[in-house]
């Protein structure tokens, strides 16, 4: 994962991004193993479409409260993005308020259908992760309100 992005366009998501899985209680009845696997298959493809939506969207910088699994920091990798999981709350509040950005809890719109648009991404000149003492810390730099904030 790139240790800086300049200039970056910073997605602030409550959601997991990990591969999905039917809810408990759902029942599939599958007669051919050949079916099976194709269920998985588009379990994964779920994650890898709201990441590509991200993407597209412009954002190379993704901050989110929850999970983010192996399989899907990967797509992040690829595309020279940092993705950062498990940001506590408030942070994610702050970060949104300093950026402009707004915080994503959910892909649906109106229509039912699954879309992210730029206009949620926030915008800083750069993002870095550094070092400090025994701690890998990510700071943004540059952002639309000048407010200074640490955790």
């Amino acid at each position: 994962m790139p240790l800086k992005v300049a200039p970056a366009r910073i997605a602030c998501l409550d959601l997991n991004l990990q591969k999905t899985k039917m809810q408990m209680g759902v029942q599939v009845l599958v007669t051919d193993p050949r079916e099976l696997e194709k269920i998985r298959q588009r379990e994964a493809d779920v994650t890898k479409e709201l990441i590509e939506k991200l993407l597209k969207a412009g954002a190379n910088v993704v901050l989110t409260s929850k999970r983010i699994d192996n399989m899907a920091l990967k797509y992040f990798v690829e595309a020279g993005a940092i993705a950062v999981r498990r940001v506590c709350k408030e942070d994610l509040r702050h970060v949104a308020k300093a950026t402009g950005a707004t915080v994503v809890s959910t892909f649906a719109d109106m229509e039912g259908e699954e879309t992210f648009d730029s206009t949620l991404l926030g915008h800083a000149n750069e993002v870095v992760e550094e070092r400090i003492a025994d701690d890998d810390v990510i700071m943004i730099k540059g952002t639309k309100n000048t407010s200074a904030l640490t955790h």
